[in-house]
């Protein structure tokens, strides 16, 4: 019998964590909840949970700091849930349990759990430990410096669970496509769990703009200004596709091509 800790800052997303493993009817001892990382320290210090749900970026600080300040000889089994794929890669490469990113399925959740029952039962509590250890020290950017500001790539999971990733440098334009962001590169699309404010934050501003409240581009994708058939002012990109300019976003594009021609009519 598991004791399960779920550790994140929302309430609602800690509500459908609890009603998956409600549904799962998973042989659970006790199911735990901490609203960050001070009440998840003393929720542990308690009960000793044997998995933990956690959340990568909490209002009091990051799970990264609920791994480091762990009671000594005490080495749970840890699943991220989190809504940045950011740390994917570092958690995969010093072997973490599993790494989900909300929303979180059912089955996900199953097969995870699954992995972290299987470690619990062929690991040493030391090994785990010192694997808790690395996970802490071993992501060069830490989570309590989410980057609010520029990266170079993000990491993309794809239906299976898996994660693709997707050099900045390659994309052209993003939409809005519900609760993600659509990005176009190099002509494949991905979809990114991200608001259209999120995305453009972690860009170059010298290299992106937003055109639209529901888009962004790249700027040197940029061809032309153009009116559409019903005098809608669009942006036309050097792929072919016509996009959107919204009424709010003309000057910033306005500045950008001041002194040259780009506005044209459409054909």
């Amino acid at each position: 019998m598991s004791r399960i800790l779920i550790v994140d800052d929302e309430p609602l997303a800690r509500r459908r964590l609890e009603l998956i493993l409600v549904e799962l009817a998973l042989p659970v001892q006790s199911l735990i909840q901490a609203d960050g990382v001070a009440s998840a320290l003393a929720a542990i210090g308690q009960s000793r949970p044997d998995i933990l749900l956690l959340d990568v970026r909490m209002r009091d600080g990051t799970g990264f700091d609920v791994i480091e300040r762990l009671p000594a000889g005490y080495a749970p089994a840890v699943i991220f849930v989190t809504a940045y794929d950011d740390f994917a890669v570092h958690a995969f490469e010093i072997e973490a349990t599993d790494y989900l990113v909300k929303p979180v399925s059912l089955d996900r959740l199953r097969r995870a759990l699954d992995r972290a029952r299987q470690a619990l039962e062929t690991r040493s509590a030391e090994a785990r430990r010192q694997l808790l250890e690395r996970i802490a020290a071993g992501a060069p950017d830490r989570p309590d410096a989410v980057p609010e500001g520029r990266v170079s790539e993000f990491w993309i999971r794809r239906a299976g669970g898996d994660f693709v990733r997707l050099d900045v440098a390659s994309i052209d334009y993003a939409v809005v496509e519900e609760d993600y962001v659509r990005i176009f590169a190099a002509g494949r699309s991905y979809l990114l769990r991200e608001s259209i404010r999120g995305l453009l934050a972690r860009l170059d501003p010298e290299e992106f703009l937003q055109v639209h409240r529901s888009t962004i581009i790249r700027v040197s994708e940029l061809q032309e200004v153009v009116r559409g058939r019903f005098g809608h002012v669009e942006v036309l990109l050097r792929g072919g596709q016509r996009l959107p300019l919204g009424r709010v976003y003309g000057k910033a594009v306005q500045r950008l091509v001041r002194g040259t021609h780009l506005l044209a009519k459409a054909g």
